[in-house]
Protein backbone atom coordinates (compact mmCIF):
# COMPACT_ATOMS: atom_id res chain seq x y z
CA UNK A 1 0.00 0.00 0.00
CA UNK A 2 0.69 3.55 -1.00
CA UNK A 3 2.71 5.88 2.44
CA UNK A 4 1.08 8.59 0.42
CA UNK A 5 -3.13 9.24 1.40
CA UNK A 6 -4.71 9.71 -2.46
CA UNK A 7 -7.79 12.25 -1.68
CA UNK A 8 -10.64 11.52 -4.59
CA UNK A 9 -10.32 15.00 -5.96
CA UNK A 10 -7.93 17.50 -6.25
CA UNK A 11 -8.67 21.33 -4.88
CA UNK A 12 -9.90 23.45 -7.72
CA UNK A 13 -7.86 26.59 -6.43
CA UNK A 14 -8.48 28.38 -9.18
CA UNK A 15 -12.00 28.49 -8.73
CA UNK A 16 -11.77 29.30 -5.05
CA UNK A 17 -9.85 32.21 -5.62
CA UNK A 18 -11.93 33.18 -8.40
CA UNK A 19 -14.49 33.84 -5.37
CA UNK A 20 -12.04 34.87 -3.22
CA UNK A 21 -11.38 37.47 -5.25
CA UNK A 22 -14.74 38.69 -6.68
CA UNK A 23 -15.64 38.91 -2.77
CA UNK A 24 -12.33 40.97 -1.98
CA UNK A 25 -14.20 43.42 -4.18
CA UNK A 26 -17.31 43.70 -1.35
CA UNK A 27 -16.03 42.27 2.01
CA UNK A 28 -12.87 43.24 4.35
CA UNK A 29 -9.42 41.29 4.31
CA UNK A 30 -8.68 40.83 7.96
CA UNK A 31 -5.35 39.31 9.52
CA UNK A 32 -4.77 37.86 12.46
CA UNK A 33 -2.32 35.70 14.37
CA UNK A 34 -2.21 32.17 15.32
CA UNK A 35 -4.28 31.47 18.10
CA UNK A 36 -7.27 33.39 16.64
CA UNK A 37 -10.78 31.25 16.61
CA UNK A 38 -13.14 31.64 14.25
CA UNK A 39 -16.73 30.57 15.05
CA UNK A 40 -19.33 29.45 12.24
CA UNK A 41 -21.68 30.72 14.18
CA UNK A 42 -22.27 34.22 15.95
CA UNK A 43 -25.45 35.80 17.26
CA UNK A 44 -27.57 32.61 15.90
CA UNK A 45 -26.14 33.63 12.22
CA UNK A 46 -24.43 30.59 10.03
CA UNK A 47 -21.15 32.24 9.21
CA UNK A 48 -18.82 31.62 6.21
CA UNK A 49 -14.97 31.53 6.87
CA UNK A 50 -12.77 32.65 3.37
CA UNK A 51 -8.68 31.63 4.33
CA UNK A 52 -6.96 33.49 1.64
CA UNK A 53 -3.41 33.06 3.14
CA UNK A 54 -2.29 30.49 5.90
CA UNK A 55 -3.53 27.24 7.94
CA UNK A 56 -6.39 26.55 10.75
CA UNK A 57 -7.35 23.66 12.60
CA UNK A 58 -10.41 22.56 12.11
CA UNK A 59 -11.96 20.80 14.91
CA UNK A 60 -14.83 19.91 17.29
CA UNK A 61 -15.07 22.17 20.02
CA UNK A 62 -16.47 20.07 22.65
CA UNK A 63 -13.60 17.79 22.85
CA UNK A 64 -10.84 19.27 20.44
CA UNK A 65 -11.12 16.23 18.15
CA UNK A 66 -8.78 17.91 14.73
CA UNK A 67 -10.75 16.91 11.55
CA UNK A 68 -7.62 18.46 9.33
CA UNK A 69 -5.95 21.37 9.01
CA UNK A 70 -7.11 24.54 6.41
CA UNK A 71 -4.40 25.11 4.26
CA UNK A 72 -5.16 28.42 1.89
CA UNK A 73 -7.46 28.91 -0.41
CA UNK A 74 -10.60 27.33 1.13
CA UNK A 75 -14.17 28.53 2.07
CA UNK A 76 -15.49 26.86 4.91
CA UNK A 77 -19.57 26.71 6.27
CA UNK A 78 -21.09 27.39 2.70
CA UNK A 79 -22.74 23.95 3.00
CA UNK A 80 -24.63 21.51 5.20
CA UNK A 81 -21.59 19.23 5.53
CA UNK A 82 -21.12 21.27 8.58
CA UNK A 83 -24.04 20.10 10.86
CA UNK A 84 -23.89 21.67 13.80
CA UNK A 85 -21.84 24.88 13.20
CA UNK A 86 -22.20 25.33 17.25
CA UNK A 87 -19.94 22.39 17.89
CA UNK A 88 -17.05 23.13 15.34
CA UNK A 89 -13.86 25.44 15.73
CA UNK A 90 -11.65 26.87 13.44
CA UNK A 91 -8.12 28.10 15.03
CA UNK A 92 -5.23 29.71 13.07
CA UNK A 93 -1.48 28.09 13.79
CA UNK A 94 -0.30 30.56 11.45
CA UNK A 95 -0.81 34.19 10.68
CA UNK A 96 -3.30 34.08 8.54
CA UNK A 97 -5.40 36.71 6.23
CA UNK A 98 -9.28 36.19 5.83
CA UNK A 99 -13.06 37.04 5.65
CA UNK A 100 -15.62 36.12 7.92
CA UNK A 101 -18.86 36.39 7.52
CA UNK A 102 -22.81 35.69 7.57
CA UNK A 103 -23.21 32.96 4.98
CA UNK A 104 -26.44 34.73 3.76
CA UNK A 105 -24.00 37.52 2.62
CA UNK A 106 -21.60 35.15 1.05
CA UNK A 107 -24.43 33.62 -1.11
CA UNK A 108 -26.21 36.68 -2.04
CA UNK A 109 -22.80 37.61 -3.48
CA UNK A 110 -22.45 34.42 -5.39
CA UNK A 111 -26.16 34.59 -6.85
CA UNK A 112 -25.40 38.76 -7.65
CA UNK A 113 -22.34 37.81 -9.38
CA UNK A 114 -23.37 34.65 -10.91
CA UNK A 115 -20.36 32.56 -9.23
CA UNK A 116 -22.19 29.31 -9.36
CA UNK A 117 -19.77 27.72 -11.12
CA UNK A 118 -16.74 28.23 -9.16
CA UNK A 119 -19.43 27.49 -6.18
CA UNK A 120 -20.25 24.35 -7.09
CA UNK A 121 -16.58 23.22 -7.85
CA UNK A 122 -15.63 23.92 -4.44
CA UNK A 123 -18.59 22.38 -2.47
CA UNK A 124 -18.06 18.92 -5.08
CA UNK A 125 -14.40 19.22 -3.53
CA UNK A 126 -15.42 19.60 -0.09
CA UNK A 127 -17.76 16.45 -0.52
CA UNK A 128 -15.33 14.90 -1.54
CA UNK A 129 -12.64 15.82 1.16
CA UNK A 130 -15.68 14.85 3.59
CA UNK A 131 -16.02 11.74 2.35
CA UNK A 132 -12.43 10.41 1.97
CA UNK A 133 -12.13 12.01 6.10
CA UNK A 134 -15.12 9.26 6.80
CA UNK A 135 -13.68 6.30 4.56
CA UNK A 136 -10.64 7.00 6.62
CA UNK A 137 -11.71 7.05 10.08
CA UNK A 138 -15.30 5.21 10.39
CA UNK A 139 -15.45 1.31 11.61
CA UNK A 140 -11.90 0.84 11.83
CA UNK A 141 -9.65 -0.92 14.34
CA UNK A 142 -7.35 1.31 16.32
CA UNK A 143 -4.14 0.21 14.43
CA UNK A 144 -5.72 1.27 10.96
CA UNK A 145 -6.50 4.30 12.42
CA UNK A 146 -2.84 4.66 13.53
CA UNK A 147 -1.83 3.68 10.13
CA UNK A 148 -4.08 6.57 8.82
CA UNK A 149 -2.54 9.01 10.72
CA UNK A 150 1.16 7.66 9.92
CA UNK A 151 0.22 8.24 6.25
CA UNK A 152 -1.11 12.03 6.64
CA UNK A 153 1.65 12.98 9.01
CA UNK A 154 4.11 11.47 6.62
CA UNK A 155 2.61 13.85 3.67
CA UNK A 156 2.52 16.80 5.73
CA UNK A 157 4.77 19.82 4.93
CA UNK A 158 8.94 19.04 6.39
CA UNK A 159 8.19 21.63 9.21
CA UNK A 160 5.58 20.38 10.22
CA UNK A 161 6.05 17.02 10.65
CA UNK A 162 9.87 17.44 12.28
CA UNK A 163 8.10 19.35 15.11
CA UNK A 164 5.27 17.39 15.93
CA UNK A 165 5.40 14.12 18.02
CA UNK A 166 3.57 11.44 16.36
CA UNK A 167 1.56 10.36 19.55
CA UNK A 168 0.58 13.72 19.55
CA UNK A 169 -0.30 13.78 15.46
CA UNK A 170 -2.76 10.50 16.33
CA UNK A 171 -4.03 11.82 19.71
CA UNK A 172 -5.82 14.34 18.13
CA UNK A 173 -7.13 12.87 15.17
CA UNK A 174 -7.94 9.72 17.00
CA UNK A 175 -8.59 10.08 20.60
CA UNK A 176 -6.83 6.87 20.75
CA UNK A 177 -5.10 6.58 24.68
CA UNK A 178 -1.69 7.75 24.30
CA UNK A 179 -0.15 4.39 25.92
CA UNK A 180 -1.83 2.14 23.17
CA UNK A 181 -0.52 4.61 20.08
CA UNK A 182 2.87 4.28 21.74
CA UNK A 183 3.42 1.02 22.35
CA UNK A 184 1.91 -0.05 18.42
CA UNK A 185 4.36 2.92 17.00
CA UNK A 186 7.28 1.35 19.53
CA UNK A 187 6.36 -2.24 17.81
CA UNK A 188 6.45 -0.53 14.42
CA UNK A 189 9.85 1.05 14.93
CA UNK A 190 11.75 -1.79 16.73
CA UNK A 191 10.18 -3.74 13.49
CA UNK A 192 11.52 -1.45 11.35
CA UNK A 193 7.96 -1.11 9.58
CA UNK A 194 8.61 2.69 10.36
CA UNK A 195 11.52 4.99 11.65
CA UNK A 196 10.73 7.16 14.63
CA UNK A 197 13.32 9.11 16.20
CA UNK A 198 13.37 11.52 19.56
CA UNK A 199 8.80 10.97 18.75
CA UNK A 200 9.41 12.29 15.37
CA UNK A 201 8.09 10.50 12.15
CA UNK A 202 11.07 10.28 10.09
CA UNK A 203 10.19 7.15 7.40
CA UNK A 204 7.75 4.95 6.78
CA UNK A 205 9.15 1.90 5.03
CA UNK A 206 6.23 -0.76 4.96
CA UNK A 207 3.05 -0.90 7.36
CA UNK A 208 1.61 -4.46 7.94
CA UNK A 209 -1.66 -4.95 6.30
CA UNK A 210 -2.68 -6.47 10.29
CA UNK A 211 -1.45 -5.69 13.72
Amino acid sequence: MSNSKIFTQTKPITHIQTLQNSMLNVFNMRKSKPGQRFPLRVNDKKMCFSLVQGECEFKRSTDSLLFGILKAPIIIGISDLVIDHDNILIQAITPVEYMHLPLDDFLLHVDTNSLWKPLSHTLMYMSARANDYTQLNTALSSYELICNSLRALIDEDFERRSTLPAVHYIMERTQLSRSGILKILSELNSGGYIVIKRGLLIKINKLPSKY
